[in-house]
């Protein structure tokens, strides 16, 4: 690894720590001061003390106490599922803060280890992230997922020393307690990082967690047991994250390797996943036959978890296989659920008393409630309009025509001249080009001569992305994935485009499937990915960002019944008539 790749203090990845240079956490939530408390004790007398003593800024925004008593009154009174939609600039995650201070048992679930990061460095709250965020202590210059604790077979002897151990007989200290009950011992008092990390994690009684984090951990590791709530922020994400979770590839070369087995060609044109009932038993019972026990323990760890996975498809294929699609992938097979209804109360919501999702585009709350099983009757709704001036938001529509699949080679080219134009206007100003995907992104940055343009890759997004925010430079980022989870205020984003309206794509047979039966899943996700790009660049009320779409494709939006129902009024009318 790189000089200064790893944290010397938390031996976590550099881009991911949340420690300054002087090993201070980088702390911004410090509480309403004691001077002021009181006031806001006497301005606020209907709001309960604890909120007031656990919300975590100087001063509340306006709304924000009487939305956390309302959720406090509601958790109180039973409710397993409190749904909040509320736009940038209500503090959210203050909200969700308060909360978990007051009820001091909690998991607050993010989209990704970055916003993870965030919410450490701003709230102090212990987060937990897997091996290969973190350095291994016996060689220093490699990752704990391929330390020598992962890579020595389990039949051979090997203790590390700063590693933990179920027993305490060998001298070890306390370190936590799991899921089960069982104590867990450090062996020495140099700890492993990764494992000091997750002890802290396991004790507090707030944790951070990333949802592919969460879902890994709460469903086969289990070290950390059930908590009074659970916040899940950017809530409109979760049906992925489970879709994702719940998906299994197949790989040749992977079967190959570990079986010595691959996918028949002929089956590679089955569509019903059932013809591969027979075939995916043969390869469960290969992989049962495994001698793991002989294995590297990361390795071990692998095909433990896949005979896992191939077993838990099974049962699904059996139980339910109209709610489930196979899609052939580069070098393999995936097969992938349509719904996961059945899935996410086992997987996700029964880990805490009361779930709060967060999210500022619901859009419909019975559908988000019907596509994550949720009864309605048992969900407490809250929704908060925008605060922000339509006037300091507005959607300037500079329509070229179509760009759906047909129309865009004929529609692509007059799209360049109005990109031209928009750049050129706010040439003292920087912006965001959203073109849904890479071969847009690709057109654009080949026909626009302007240095003022920057792209990326898969690999060199981060990179691209803070070198963006960072410069002093008027530039321009063109991207297909910055519509969600980038805060770009004030003069980082002072205009953006709107290439091509964000329909999923449907040369996924998932999607494909879904939107057959259910159309209004298909314009829910739509409206959902076009409302989060148009908040990137909008992020407080002293902000300002025009929008600009130039896709046809969104006048059918506003007057299809089936999406303009779901766009919501804080959006149109931020639409101008220029």
């Amino acid at each position: 690894m790189e000089d200064g790749f790893f944290c010397k203090q938390c031996g976590m990845i550099m881009a991911n720590c949340t420690c300054n240079k002087n090993g201070a956490k980088l702390t911004e939530a410090s509480g309403i001061p004691q001077s002021r408390r009181n006031e806001i004790k006497r301005e606020y007398s209907h709001i309960p003390e604890d909120i007031i003593e656990n919300f975590p800024f100087p001063e509340p925004r306006a709304g924000q106490l009487e939305i956390i008593n309302n959720i406090k009154n509601a958790m109180d009174e039973g409710f397993p599922y409190i749904l909040l939609e509320a736009g940038t600039g209500t503090g959210k995650s203050a909200i969700a803060t308060t909360l978990a201070g007051i009820y001091q048992s909690a998991y607050i679930l993010t989209m990704t280890k970055q916003l993870q990061s965030q919410y450490g460095a701003q709230f102090g709250y212990p987060l937990v992230k897997g091996r290969g965020n973190f350095s291994c202590k016996e060689t220093l210059d490699i990752n704990c997922d391929t330390g020598t604790c992962q890579t020595t077979p389990s039949n051979q002897k090997f203790v590390c020393e700063y590693g933990i151990s179920k027993s305490s007989l060998d001298g070890g200290r306390f370190a936590f307690e799991d899921a089960f009950g069982a104590n867990i011992y450090f062996r020495s008092d140099n700890h492993c990082q990764y494992w000091d990390q997750k002890a802290k994690a396991v004790k507090s009684p707030v944790t951070l967690m990333n949802y592919d984090y969460a879902l890994l951990e709460l469903n086969y590791v289990k070290h950390f047991g059930k908590r009074r709530l659970m916040v899940l922020d950017e809530a409109h994400n979760i049906e992925d994250k489970l879709m994702r979770r719940m998906e299994v590839n197949l790989y040749n070369k992977r079967l190959e390797n570990d079986i010595q087995k691959s996918i028949p060609r002929s089956m590679m044109s089955y569509e019903d996943p059932q013809e591969y009932i027979l075939f995916l038993e043969s390869i469960y019972e290969s992989y049962q036959k495994l001698a793991v026990q002989k294995m590297p323990k990361n390795k071990a760890n692998r095909i433990n978890r896949t005979k896992f996975r191939l077993k838990e498809l099974l049962n699904n294929l059996e139980q339910t296989p109209e709610n489930w699609v196979v899609d052939k992938i580069s070098g393999g097979l995936a097969f992938k659920p349509l719904k996961v209804d059945m899935y996410a109360e086992n997987r996700l919501f029964q880990h805490a008393d009361t779930c709060l999702f967060m999210s500022a585009t619901i859009l419909d709350m019975d559908l988000f409630c019907k596509w994550l099983g949720i009864n309605p009757e048992e969900a407490y709704k809250i929704r908060i309009k925008s605060t922000f001036p339509a006037s300091a938001r507005p959607v300037h529509l500079k329509i070229v025509g179509n760009m759906s699949r047909r129309s865009i080679n004929r529609t692509a080219p007059k799209t360049i001249p109005v990109l031209e134009k928009i750049i050129n206007y706010h040439r003292y100003e920087k912006g965001l080009i959203h073109t849904h995907n890479y071969k847009c992104q690709k057109y654009i940055l080949n026909k626009i001569n302007n240095n003022r343009l920057l792209g990326h890759n898969s690999n060199n997004r981060e990179y691209q992305l803070g070198r963006f925010e960072k410069s002093d430079e008027n530039l321009v980022l063109v991207s297909p994935s910055m519509g969600e989870g980038v805060d770009l205020p004030y003069e980082k984003c002072q205009f953006q485009v709107i290439y091509k309206i964000p329909f999923p794509f449907l040369g996924d047979h998932q999607v494909n499937q879904r939107r057959k039966q259910d159309p209004k899943w298909y314009a829910y996700k739509t409206v959902m990915t076009l409302l989060q790009a148009y908040g990137r660049g909008m992020r407080a009320e002293d902000d300002y960002c025009e929008t600009y779409i130039i896709d046809g494709n969104f006048r059918m939006l506003l007057h299809n019944p089936l999406y303009k129902n779901l766009v919501p009024e804080f959006f149109k009318e931020a639409i101008q008539n220029d």
